[in-house]
């Protein structure tokens, strides 16, 4: 890093000379776009046959970056215009199923009414059995419901009862009493 503080103006002498290059080939290109540097050729076969390979490139490189879809191809001037290939309409048709005899047919019919009718005993059960299902979710529900209510009922019985007995002052001291004696004991509280 200290190098190039050191010779920071050296590095920007060599940036300014490639910089200088690089503008004068742009410039060199500029003026002939069209003259590639081995145009001068010696023999006119030779030129033609590369001037048709250019173009072959040019127009395959044309067409894989998807312009060649929107520009007229040129031909090459030595081969004549050929019109464009016919393009036909292939329909392309199911082949018609054999014919089938009647007694064909009718097994066809009656394995065919064979299943549906499975499938319709199949349902059946699957409805006797939601039915079964339901019905037994309704007695049960029933049954809580007559469970709670009379557990309800019972409850606010001992309720009242326990609040009758704890309202005297000897009742409460025997609730604490027997709280001490039936209850955990005291280190596992």
């Amino acid at each position: 890093m200290d190098w190039v503080t050191n010779h920071l103006q050296l590095i920007i002498a060599a940036a300014g000379a490639v910089a200088w290059w690089l503008n004068q080939r742009r410039q060199a290109k500029t003026e002939n776009p069209d003259s590639p540097p081995d145009k001068n050729f010696e023999d006119p076969e030779l030129a033609e046959r590369t001037r048709r390979i250019r173009e072959e490139i040019q127009r395959k490189i044309a067409e894989r970056a998807g312009r060649y879809a929107n520009e007229q191809p040129t031909l090459p001037r030595d081969q004549p215009a050929e019109p464009p290939p016919i393009m036909r309409e292939v329909i392309f048709r199911q082949p018609e199923p054999p014919p089938v005899s009647k007694a064909a047919t009718a097994r066809l019919e009656a394995q065919r009414t064979a299943e549906i009718l499975e499938q319709q005993a199949a349902f059946t059960e699957q409805l006797r059995l939601a039915d079964e299902m339901k019905a037994a979710a309704a007695r049960r529900t029933q049954f809580e419901t007559q469970v709670s209510s009379k557990e309800e009922a019972a409850a606010t019985a001992v309720r009242g009862a326990l609040g009758e007995d704890l309202r005297h002052p000897a009742a409460l001291r025997r609730a604490f009493i027997l709280r001490e004696v039936l209850g955990p004991p005291v280190a596992l509280r």
